[in-house]
């Protein structure tokens, strides 16, 4: 039998040894068991986990990662890759856990997807806790402020900080922030005389948190709306008057539009709520995620979910040499990458400089 190598492993395990006591003697001393880790999944959500074996006697530390969302949101994947390139040279026991409240949104699914991250918590009784966006602060996390464990991390967070207890000293992480400036700088390039932007929105929190900097432009730009409409109809609506009044609109999020008002809809497809914007639209969208500028919006400088994903495990890896969260401060993710749509510019009849597309970082249709 090989010695296993001190790497992760993505599936949920147990050992089962069938063999003679003498070579269960001569094996104990360089294996470590793996205990069968919780498999948690709400919905459409899933569980999934990631192990570390070595010859240590030391056992892995537990680090449960709570998502708001769910897998295959791009943000989501990217903040769990993220947090997996941080903690590939450490030894972890990682699972992860997919609230799935993007595309169910009533509060009462959420308020069930928080019991059950907060139950698997305390079955699994993890070390440290990684919670990704609002709603897992909010449904869950929360509650657990203040307390002697678990350690929390979170990332991806856009509400003031004290709407949850934060920070704490059992808490810290890594707070978000729209790049608007540099959104509007690009956009500005590309149309020299823009000067009045629309602010149109999804209704959930994650806009909402962001509101606070979406409306606080450079002094070159006038905010002169903010919709934040629930339903595709009322998206729809919301589109079609700001037509006369902006030379751009500003979308943060698309991704709770509901089919009707009914608390229990499930939200629209994003896609398709942003390939009916643009087919309908006469104006620009600037964006601030690479999933805005790649369904069809002119241009975004965007934020990282990766860089979230790292900077939270960096955080967990702080704790895991000893510190306390309440001795790591909170920090504001700054980096970002800019994007263009060649294809939307091209039907907006927008002529893009050479030296802006040379410049940029992802390009869409080149």
């Amino acid at each position: 039998m090989k010695k296993p190598k001190n790497t992760m492993s993505i599936t949920t395990c147990r050992y089962c040894f069938a063999f003679s006591s003498i070579l269960i003697m001569l094996c104990g001393s360089i294996m470590t068991g793996c205990k069968k880790s919780p498999s948690h999944a709400l919905g459409a959500s899933a569980s999934d986990s990631k192990q570390q074996l070595s010859s240590d006697a030391q056992p892995a530390t537990k680090v449960l990662l709570i998502h708001s969302y769910h897998t295959g949101y791009p943000w989501v994947d990217a903040i769990t890759r993220g947090v997996r390139m941080a903690l590939s040279d450490v030894r972890v026991d990682l699972q992860v856990y997919y609230m799935d409240t993007k595309r169910r949104t009533s509060e009462q699914w959420k308020r069930t997807a928080g019991e059950k991250a907060c139950d698997l918590i305390n079955e699994w009784q993890p070390d440290i806790v990684i919670g990704a966006d609002d709603n897992a602060q909010q449904y869950c996390l929360k509650k657990y402020a203040g307390q002697s464990s678990p350690q929390i991390v979170f990332c991806g967070v856009n509400a003031a900080l004290e709407k949850y207890g934060y920070p704490a000293s059992n808490v810290t992480g890594v707070q978000e922030k729209p790049h608007v400036e540099e959104s509007l700088d690009m956009f500005q390039k590309l149309r020299p005389d823009a000067r009045r932007i629309a602010i149109v929105t999804d209704d959930s929190p994650t806009s909402d948190g962001a509101l606070k900097f979406l409306q606080s432009p450079p002094e070159s730009f006038e905010i002169v709306t903010v919709k934040t409409p629930s339903t595709f109809e009322t998206w729809k609506k919301a589109i079609e008057e700001v037509q006369s009044m902006a030379d751009g609109i500003a979308t943060y999020m698309y991704h709770t539009v509901k089919a009707d008002a009914n608390d229990h809809s499930e939200s629209v497809e994003p896609e398709k709520v942003m390939a009916w914007t643009v087919d309908h639209c006469r104006l620009p969208i600037i964006g601030f995620f690479i999933f805005t500028v790649d369904d069809g919006g002119l241009v975004g400088y965007l934020e990282s979910g990766v860089e979230h994903g790292m900077e939270a495990a960096r955080m967990v890896k702080q704790i895991m040499a000893g510190k306390t969260p309440g001795d790591i401060p909170v920090k504001t993710a700054l980096q970002g990458q800019s994007m263009l749509n060649l294809i939307t510019a091209r039907k907006l009849g927008i002529e893009v400089p050479a030296e802006m597309i040379k410049n940029t970082d992802i390009i869409v249709g080149k």
